[in-house]
């Protein structure tokens, strides 16, 4: 296994730029029209400068556009429009605030866990609002269903089992959202073989490179001039003109140095995620890289299609092999388009070196070949050829040391700088779905003066506490440490 010293290299590297040459996403295969989208000129001064366009910048812009009325936005890509980790992720609308309850409480008190649990179904209710606002339900496929939670240990499922227990004993209004069944109706209801048991929860699959490029267009139509889309336009470097101050450096303190020039911006905004270490050195460690491997495997007439009703989520004890140092981080996840019936799939059977890390422009062909070897497995066609691998790509989520995402006010401690107006909403710690869009709304708000702090779980902010003690490098390693 990879030693502490290994691993406290590995989370505190500067993550680097997207890549220009990220693996191809499945969900990227037909480019939307304005996948290159930029100015002729770029911007020279703008009210908000948002880096980064995924679904976490996108609820930024949108509700800055909604609540300014006069506010100039523009969002700033290094690469293609939402080709980061929105993009490239496992197209599951689901939350996992059951399974983390137990720890959530022991760590932050039952109100703040009931509170991120609350938060997180309510933005997967946001997420198919959207979808429906903007007639976007047919484009994305979505799919309103259940999710099948697979425990394939006695210990894995008991541990499930005591974590809803507590959940529902100290939040009653949250009984019935999971429903555990044993391991017999999980083979005969699912066709899952060799569970110790399954629980069930009101989830959707979605594709998300759709949703946002869909609402994107539509928000440069409604807000012609008042807001850009540069794509292709790398973020080097932020500064902070701390003197030579004149009318425009008062109204934009902010120099954004750009692949294609300079920017000035009243407010910086980072929906950066696995990335946000490279413009903002600080926050190395405290959040760090993890790199995920899809595939899109065609199971072919073998089974019957379940795409509408349910996806799934296969939990089991970490794992590492002497002999390939590859460590299996615990966790498959699974869903099924309705109309093609493809599956897609995804999970981490990797080194270490090769997880944490931010480079995507290539996918590990034994972590491919074992998503292959391992689906048929939990449908009982172990005995089968492997699928017909339609697709495989990786992509870079951005996980802390505390497992909570990181919204709000960065501090001149964390900056380096002396203005107020830098922000960020990152690290969700691969359940971007279940946290991305209110995060951003209310990192919108915050940035506007609104109080989010009545809906905000409190542990999801930069306060002092949070980064002194938890949301530190050391314990970034101590929470990888405990997971292999």
């Amino acid at each position: 296994m990879a030693s502490e010293k290994e691993l406290a290299r590995l989370v505190t590297a500067d993550p680097g730029l997207p890549r220009p040459n990220p693996t191809q996403s499945y969900w990227q295969h037909i480019p939307h029209r304005l996948a290159n989208v930029r100015s002729e000129n770029l911007p020279s001064e703008r009210d908000y400068v948002i880096i980064g366009s995924g679904i976490t910048g996108l609820s930024v812009a949108k509700t800055l556009l909604e609540n300014h009325l006069t506010a100039t936005v523009t969002v700033l890509e290094a690469r293609t429009l939402c080709s980061g980790a929105t993009g490239r992720n496992g197209g599951q609308m689901a939350a996992n605030a059951g399974e983390e309850y137990m720890h959530l409480a022991q760590v932050h008190g039952p109100e703040m866990a009931g509170k991120i649990a609350r938060f997180t179904l309510r933005n997967l209710k946001k997420m198919q609002d959207l979808i429906e606002e903007y007639d976007a339900v047919e484009t994305t496929e979505m799919q309103r269903l259940e999710k099948l939670r697979v425990f394939m240990t006695d210990g894995k499922f008991e541990d499930f089992r005591k974590s809803i227990a507590r959940l529902e004993a100290d939040h009653p209004s949250m009984r019935g959202i999971y429903k555990t069944i044993n391991a017999d109706t999980v083979l005969e209801d699912y066709g899952i073989h060799g569970s110790s048991g399954g629980a069930l929860l009101p989830a959707g699959t979605v594709w998300p490179y759709r949703l946002v490029t869909k609402v994107f267009d539509a928000l440069l139509k409604k807000y012609p001039g008042r807001l850009t889309i540069e794509a292709n336009t790398a973020v080097e470097s932020v500064e902070h003109d701390e003197e030579n101050l004149t009318p425009i450096t008062t109204v934009y303190p902010y120099t954004l140095h750009t692949s294609r020039g300079l920017m000035r911006a009243t407010s910086v905004v980072y929906c950066t995620n696995g990335y946000s270490g490279h413009l903002l050195p600080s926050l190395r460690g405290r959040i760090h890289p993890f790199k995920g491997t899809m595939t899109v495997q065609d199971p072919g007439t073998s089974l019957p299609n379940q795409g509408k009703s349910v996806s799934w989520g296969f939990h089991y004890p970490p794992t590492f092999d002497p002999d390939t140092k590859r460590h299996g981080y615990g966790l498959y996840y699974l869903g099924q388009s309705a109309k093609t019936g493809y599956f897609y799939f995804g999970g981490e059977n990797t080194r270490m070196d090769e997880a944490v890390s931010a480079d995507d422009s290539f996918v590990a062909s034994h972590s491919v070949s074992h998503l292959q070897s391992v689906l048929p497995r939990f449908f009982g066609k172990e005995d089968e050829a492997s699928w017909k691998l339609v697709s495989s790509w990786s992509g870079i989520m951005g996980f802390s040391s505390d497992g909570l995402p990181l919204v709000g006010r960065l501090s001149s401690a964390l900056t380096g700088r002396r203005g107020e107006g830098e922000w960020i909403a990152a690290a969700f710690n691969g359940y971007g779905m279940a946290n991305c869009l209110l995060c951003g709304e209310a990192l919108a708000l915050m940035i506007l003066g609104g109080k989010v702090n009545d809906w905000l779980p409190g542990a999801y902010e930069l306060v002092e506490e949070r980064l002194r003690s938890i949301l530190t490098p050391p314990e970034a390693v101590k929470a990888l440490s405990s997971k292999l």
